[in-house]
C-alpha cells in the first residue's frame, strides 16, 4: 500500500539510485562526493553553480495514467470497498549543476547508463514505505519535443542547461475512502419479457381475440 507520501519517496529512491552507481566509481565520486549534493530542487534554484547541489533530480509534471483509470475497487477493511489506487505518472528533469561542460556530460552520461540498466525497480530498490509496497517503479527515457523543452525552461525563467527528462510510472496512490459494498439480494432479467402475459392456447375459449 502507497500512502500520500509516494511522491516524496520516489524522488529519494532516485537519488539513492544514482548516488549507489557514483560513489562507485572513482572518476564520478571526484566530481560530486555526497548524496547531498544531489538535489530535488529545480535548476532554477542553483543558477550560480554553487556547491550546495551538483545534480538536479526536479519533478516538473505530473499526470494520472488513463489505462489505468477503469479499475476494479479493491478490498479495505472490515468487509469495505476501496477506489482502485490512483496511477500517476511523474516527469522528472536531470540536469548536471557542475561549471565545465565536460563534467556535466560526464554525470548525465552516468545517469543515463544508470537508468537504462535498472529501468524496473522494487522491494528493497525503494525508499521509505514503498519498499514494503509490493509496487514496481518503471523508469523510461522520456524523448521530449524541442518545443516542450523550451516551455519548461521558459517557466522556470532559467536559460536552458544540457539536461534530460524521464518518465517514471506507474505509481500507485492508495485512496482512504471506502465504504460497505451492497449485497446483491435479488436478480432480476427483464430482458424480452411482455407486459401482458402470453395465453395459453388449451385454456382460452374458442373463439376469443377473434
Amino acid at each position: 500500500m502507497s500512502d500520500y507520501k509516494v511522491l516524496a519517496e520516489v524522488g529519494q529512491t532516485l537519488i539513492n539510485l544514482l548516488w549507489e552507481a557514483i560513489q562507485a566509481d572513482a572518476d564520478l565520486v571526484a566530481l560530486i562526493n555526497s548524496p547531498n549534493l544531489i538535489s530535488l530542487e529545480s535548476p532554477a534554484e542553483h543558477q550560480e553553480n554553487s556547491d550546495t547541489a551538483l545534480l538536479s533530480v526536479y519533478l516538473y509534471r505530473i499526470t494520472e495514467d488513463p489505462y489505468m483509470k477503469n479499475r476494479l475497487p479493491v478490498e479495505g477493511t472490515g468487509g469495505r470497498i476501496r477506489k482502485p489506487p490512483m496511477a500517476l505518472d511523474l516527469y522528472y528533469l536531470i540536469t548536471p549543476l557542475l561549471k565545465a561542460p565536460r563534467d556535466q556530460q560526464i554525470v548525465l552520461g552516468k545517469v543515463m547508463q544508470v537508468l537504462y540498466d535498472r529501468p524496473t525497480l522494487e522491494g528493497p530498490e525503494l525508499a521509505g514505505t514503498l519498499a514494503d509496497s509490493g509496487d514496481i517503479v518503471r523508469v523510461i527515457f522520456n524523448a521530449v519535443p524541442l518545443q516542450e523543452v523550451s516551455w519548461v525552461w521558459q517557466a522556470l525563467e532559467t536559460p536552458y542547461r544540457l539536461s534530460v527528462s524521464y518518465a517514471v510510472r506507474v505509481t500507485m496512490l492508495d485512496s482512504t475512502e471506502e465504504q460497505f459494498q451492497k449485497r446483491v439480494l435479488e436478480n432480476t432479467n427483464k430482458y424480452g419479457q411482455r407486459k401482458d402475459p402470453i395465453p395459453d392456447p388449451a385454456t382460452e375459449p374458442v373463439g376469443a381475440g377473434t
